[in-house]
């Protein structure tokens, strides 16, 4: 059984050094989030390291299944940089769920800047691994 304990590295509020990502459904059942790349996650001088492009590209496509009630674990990731992804200015980071079986799903992300344009994208199979209990009435 998986939980949160709120100290993931993407979308933890509880980790102090972590990207602190907030996904929510856009209009199209997309996972989205804004994000300002931090100079402490640079690599080449003012770009974002391709690891954490990484991992925000990966973040996307599981909170895509979240949002959608289903626990998923990345079973693999193909990854394409197509522009730098700039330091200090915000980028989106969208999610989208391009087919849901019983046991994997099939995914894309990416991020783009303010003017629309893909600086990086992949495409994802997740394992479909639990279902999101739904609450019980009254509780919190």
């Amino acid at each position: 059984m998986f939980y949160d304990d709120g100290k993931c590295f993407a979308c933890g509020r509880e980790n102090p050094i972590g990207l602190k990502l907030l996904f929510q459904l856009d209009g199209e059942g997309r996972s989205i989030a804004t994000f300002v790349p931090p100079d402490e996650f640079q690599g080449f001088a003012k770009i974002l390291h391709g690891g954490i492009i990484c991992t925000l590209l990966d973040e996307a496509m599981a909170w895509a299944m979240i949002l959608h009630g289903r626990v998923g674990a990345t079973a693999s990731m193909k990854v394409k940089f197509r522009k730098p992804v700039p330091i200090g200015k915000e980028v989106t980071v969208t999610g989208e769920i391009l087919n849901q079986g019983a046991r994997s799903w099939a995914l894309v992300s990416y991020i783009s800047d303010e003017r629309g344009h893909v600086l990086a994208e992949a495409e994802g199979v997740f394992a479909a691994v639990s279902e999101i209990p739904s609450p019980k009435p009254g509780s919190k």
